[in-house]
Protein backbone atom coordinates (compact mmCIF):
# COMPACT_ATOMS: atom_id res chain seq x y z
CA UNK A 1 0.00 0.00 0.00
CA UNK A 2 2.86 2.22 0.29
CA UNK A 3 3.15 2.73 -3.10
CA UNK A 4 0.13 4.33 -3.96
CA UNK A 5 -0.46 8.37 -2.66
CA UNK A 6 -3.23 10.36 -3.41
CA UNK A 7 -3.01 13.84 -4.77
CA UNK A 8 -5.01 16.30 -6.86
CA UNK A 9 -3.89 18.40 -9.33
CA UNK A 10 -5.04 21.13 -12.03
CA UNK A 11 -3.75 23.13 -14.62
CA UNK A 12 -4.15 26.87 -15.74
CA UNK A 13 -4.30 26.64 -19.88
CA UNK A 14 -3.60 30.50 -21.69
CA UNK A 15 -2.43 31.04 -25.03
CA UNK A 16 0.44 33.10 -23.10
CA UNK A 17 3.77 32.12 -24.27
CA UNK A 18 5.11 30.67 -20.88
CA UNK A 19 4.89 27.66 -18.71
CA UNK A 20 4.39 24.59 -20.44
CA UNK A 21 3.72 24.54 -24.56
CA UNK A 22 2.44 21.36 -25.46
CA UNK A 23 2.87 20.27 -28.97
CA UNK A 24 1.14 17.01 -29.84
CA UNK A 25 -0.34 13.64 -28.19
CA UNK A 26 -0.03 10.49 -29.16
CA UNK A 27 -1.48 6.72 -28.04
CA UNK A 28 -0.85 2.93 -28.99
CA UNK A 29 -2.25 -0.12 -27.40
CA UNK A 30 0.88 -2.37 -26.49
CA UNK A 31 -0.09 -5.68 -28.55
CA UNK A 32 -0.65 -8.81 -26.46
CA UNK A 33 -1.11 -6.80 -23.25
CA UNK A 34 -4.96 -6.34 -23.14
CA UNK A 35 -4.97 -8.27 -19.57
CA UNK A 36 -1.64 -6.68 -18.35
CA UNK A 37 -3.46 -3.81 -16.36
CA UNK A 38 -7.07 -3.71 -15.76
CA UNK A 39 -9.59 -1.66 -14.20
CA UNK A 40 -13.21 -2.90 -13.79
CA UNK A 41 -16.06 -1.49 -11.76
CA UNK A 42 -16.84 -3.53 -8.84
CA UNK A 43 -18.70 -2.87 -5.42
CA UNK A 44 -16.87 -1.44 -3.57
CA UNK A 45 -15.52 0.73 -6.32
CA UNK A 46 -12.68 0.80 -8.87
CA UNK A 47 -10.83 -2.83 -8.85
CA UNK A 48 -7.28 -2.83 -9.95
CA UNK A 49 -5.25 -5.49 -11.40
CA UNK A 50 -1.69 -4.99 -12.25
CA UNK A 51 0.21 -7.54 -13.77
CA UNK A 52 3.63 -8.80 -12.58
CA UNK A 53 4.52 -8.61 -17.03
CA UNK A 54 3.99 -5.19 -17.47
CA UNK A 55 7.47 -3.75 -16.74
CA UNK A 56 8.73 -6.41 -19.24
CA UNK A 57 6.14 -5.21 -21.76
CA UNK A 58 6.57 -1.72 -21.74
CA UNK A 59 10.54 -1.96 -22.15
CA UNK A 60 10.73 -4.45 -24.78
CA UNK A 61 7.45 -2.21 -26.66
CA UNK A 62 9.48 1.53 -26.19
CA UNK A 63 13.02 -0.90 -26.79
CA UNK A 64 10.85 -1.78 -30.48
CA UNK A 65 9.49 2.17 -30.77
CA UNK A 66 13.42 3.25 -30.22
CA UNK A 67 14.71 1.07 -33.11
CA UNK A 68 11.54 1.58 -35.46
CA UNK A 69 11.64 5.57 -34.84
CA UNK A 70 8.98 6.42 -37.50
CA UNK A 71 6.80 8.97 -37.66
CA UNK A 72 3.69 6.94 -36.56
CA UNK A 73 5.70 6.20 -33.76
CA UNK A 74 5.18 7.47 -29.84
CA UNK A 75 8.52 9.60 -30.29
CA UNK A 76 7.49 10.91 -34.16
CA UNK A 77 10.68 9.71 -35.50
CA UNK A 78 12.72 11.66 -33.15
CA UNK A 79 15.75 9.83 -30.86
CA UNK A 80 15.58 10.20 -27.02
CA UNK A 81 18.66 12.39 -27.03
CA UNK A 82 16.58 14.72 -28.95
CA UNK A 83 14.66 15.31 -25.56
CA UNK A 84 15.67 17.75 -22.77
CA UNK A 85 13.05 16.70 -20.42
CA UNK A 86 11.49 13.46 -19.50
CA UNK A 87 8.09 13.59 -17.56
CA UNK A 88 6.96 9.68 -17.09
CA UNK A 89 3.88 8.64 -15.03
CA UNK A 90 5.79 7.18 -11.95
CA UNK A 91 4.14 3.76 -11.72
CA UNK A 92 6.07 2.61 -9.80
CA UNK A 93 10.20 2.14 -9.46
CA UNK A 94 9.74 -1.18 -12.02
CA UNK A 95 7.86 0.55 -14.51
CA UNK A 96 10.06 3.67 -14.52
CA UNK A 97 13.33 1.37 -15.14
CA UNK A 98 11.26 -0.28 -17.93
CA UNK A 99 10.93 3.51 -19.21
CA UNK A 100 15.02 3.90 -18.99
CA UNK A 101 15.85 0.66 -20.38
CA UNK A 102 13.46 0.79 -23.19
CA UNK A 103 14.55 3.80 -24.45
CA UNK A 104 18.13 3.66 -23.52
CA UNK A 105 18.10 6.77 -21.13
CA UNK A 106 20.95 7.94 -18.82
CA UNK A 107 20.21 7.44 -14.85
CA UNK A 108 19.58 10.99 -14.59
CA UNK A 109 16.85 11.26 -17.26
CA UNK A 110 14.00 10.27 -15.02
CA UNK A 111 15.25 11.90 -12.13
CA UNK A 112 12.21 14.35 -11.88
CA UNK A 113 9.67 11.09 -12.08
CA UNK A 114 11.48 9.36 -9.44
CA UNK A 115 11.11 12.27 -7.06
CA UNK A 116 7.78 12.57 -6.97
CA UNK A 117 7.28 8.42 -7.02
CA UNK A 118 9.87 9.02 -3.94
CA UNK A 119 7.87 12.12 -2.38
CA UNK A 120 4.14 10.73 -3.34
CA UNK A 121 3.59 7.91 -4.57
CA UNK A 122 1.65 6.53 -6.99
CA UNK A 123 -1.08 9.41 -7.28
CA UNK A 124 -2.65 7.77 -10.56
CA UNK A 125 -3.84 10.88 -13.25
CA UNK A 126 -2.20 13.36 -10.82
CA UNK A 127 1.38 12.09 -11.07
CA UNK A 128 2.35 13.33 -14.23
CA UNK A 129 0.86 16.50 -13.45
CA UNK A 130 3.33 16.78 -10.17
CA UNK A 131 6.37 15.70 -12.40
CA UNK A 132 5.46 18.70 -14.96
CA UNK A 133 4.77 21.20 -11.84
CA UNK A 134 8.46 20.63 -10.18
CA UNK A 135 9.96 20.81 -13.94
CA UNK A 136 8.12 24.55 -13.78
CA UNK A 137 9.29 24.71 -10.10
CA UNK A 138 13.05 24.10 -10.72
CA UNK A 139 12.84 25.64 -14.49
CA UNK A 140 14.64 22.61 -15.92
CA UNK A 141 16.06 22.66 -19.21
CA UNK A 142 19.99 23.47 -18.36
CA UNK A 143 19.17 27.39 -18.96
CA UNK A 144 17.81 27.04 -22.37
CA UNK A 145 14.77 29.23 -23.66
CA UNK A 146 13.00 26.44 -24.43
CA UNK A 147 13.58 22.73 -23.71
CA UNK A 148 12.00 19.94 -25.54
CA UNK A 149 10.34 17.56 -23.06
CA UNK A 150 7.80 14.29 -23.68
CA UNK A 151 5.59 12.56 -21.38
CA UNK A 152 4.16 9.46 -20.88
CA UNK A 153 2.26 7.55 -19.37
CA UNK A 154 0.49 4.05 -19.36
CA UNK A 155 -2.61 2.84 -18.17
CA UNK A 156 -5.49 -0.14 -18.80
CA UNK A 157 -5.15 -2.53 -21.59
CA UNK A 158 -1.52 -1.83 -21.36
CA UNK A 159 -1.82 1.67 -23.53
CA UNK A 160 1.08 3.95 -23.71
CA UNK A 161 0.14 7.61 -24.27
CA UNK A 162 3.09 10.52 -25.38
CA UNK A 163 3.03 14.02 -25.53
CA UNK A 164 5.70 16.07 -26.40
CA UNK A 165 5.86 19.46 -24.81
CA UNK A 166 8.05 22.75 -24.34
CA UNK A 167 9.19 23.95 -21.73
CA UNK A 168 9.32 28.03 -21.76
CA UNK A 169 12.29 29.77 -19.66
CA UNK A 170 11.42 32.15 -16.78
CA UNK A 171 8.11 31.08 -16.61
CA UNK A 172 7.75 30.89 -12.46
Amino acid sequence: MLLFGDGAAAALVTAEPRGIALDDFRAAAIPGSANAITWAIGDQGFDMHLGGQVPHLIADALTHERERNDAGGLLRGQAPADFDLWAVHAGGRTVLDAVERGFDLSDDALRPSREVLRRFGNMSSATLMFVLAGMLARNDGGGKDRANGIALAFGPGLAAESFRFRLLRDCA
